[in-house]
């Protein structure tokens, strides 16, 4: 299950001796070798270039009338998604909406109408051409680019994920055999392990502007995407 990473701050070691708890300091009881362990955090961080990048693009239609409004951007909307299709993209959703358009006026607000908003999601594994599908769906008619989102795929998502467990795993067994030394002992073997992990995704949400106003081609340089993961450890002590 993911969940979000934890903080960790430093070691938490917990001696425990025939199942009762004591504090590490000087001159307190002496732990017998029967049924002790240490508890550690630990956590690790990877980081990969995005394989898989989202594009939402959207047309926009306006009119006295609901009907009107739809009327004027249905077309645009289809050549979006099928010029979105042609350039090698998957088109995963489509989501239509439409409501009423307003003004401030002296006297407060006044309608003038309705607003249609049609949004095309395309996702693409090559996350170079992310610019020239902006290009493309502007070209066909997209009057605005909603987002960008860079992330993983599955298979990267799991690389990155074992790395990071293995790293955490390494991290929390030096942690443990640091504090068993420090009360002169040793690490024995494993008790108990929980993880926990997550994915950090780029979102490029400052491209939600006018699409047609930069002129050109778009560039986009995305940031790496980053996959956390956690372990708590209980070591057995000898």
């Amino acid at each position: 299950m993911v969940s979000r990473p934890l903080a960790i701050a430093g070691v938490l070691a917990v001696l425990l001796a025939g199942g009762v708890g004591f504090a590490l300091a000087s001159g307190g009881p002496v732990p017998s070798a029967e049924n002790a362990t240490v508890s550690v955090s630990a956590d690790a961080t990877v980081e990969r270039a995005p394989d898989r990048a989202t594009v939402t693009v959207a047309a926009v239609g306006r009119g006295e009338t609901a009907a009107a409004a739809r009327n004027n951007l249905s077309g645009d909307a289809d050549a979006v998604q099928g010029a979105l299709e042609d350039a090698g993209a998957n088109v995963t959703s489509a989501r239509f909406s439409i409501h009423p358009e307003y003004e401030r006026t002296e006297t407060g607000r006044e309608q003038v109408g309705y607003v249609a908003v049609h949004t095309v999601e395309a996702e693409t594994s090559d996350v170079d051409a992310v610019g020239s599908l902006i290009d493309v769906a502007v070209d066909a008619g997209a009057d605005r680019v909603e987002g960008i989102t860079y992330g993983l795929s599955e298979q990267t998502r799991q690389d990155a994920r074992q790395e990071a467990l293995t790293t955490a795993m390494d991290r929390a067994r030096t942690d443990a055999e640091t504090v068993a030394a420090a009360e002169e002992r040793s690490v024995d073997g494993v008790a108990a392990i929980q993880t926990s992990d997550s994915g950090r995704y780029v979102v490029r949400a400052e491209m939600a502007a006018d699409a047609g106003s930069a002129g050109g081609s778009t560039v986009i340089s995305p940031g790496p995407v980053t996959v956390d993961a956690a372990v708590q450890v209980t070591y057995e002590l000898g």
